[in-house]
């Protein structure tokens, strides 16, 4: 049986492709913007703003008027 040369053990492999040679890359970055559009989006719920421009979408929205009445303190204390 013929050994075969270190040079033609790849010759039957294909090359991977984009997604399978940079996935850890590609999933990182899509956890990364995944995560900066849930900040953002925590952070715009949680303002006060009524107008809001962001790299050309425009909102226009009526925040919640929250009143110390609303407001009900529970104390869980054992």
């Amino acid at each position: 049986m013929d050994d075969c040369p270190v040079h033609c053990v790849n010759i039957a492999c294909r090359d991977p492709d984009f997604i399978e040679k940079h996935n850890a890359f590609i999933l990182t970055l899509v956890g990364i913007v995944g995560t900066g559009c849930g900040v953002l989006l925590n952070y715009f719920m949680r303002s006060r703003c009524t107008d809001i421009n962001l790299c050309g979408l425009k909102c226009k929205r009526i925040p919640m008027n929250v009143s110390q009445t609303d407001i009900e303190i529970i104390n869980h204390k054992k």
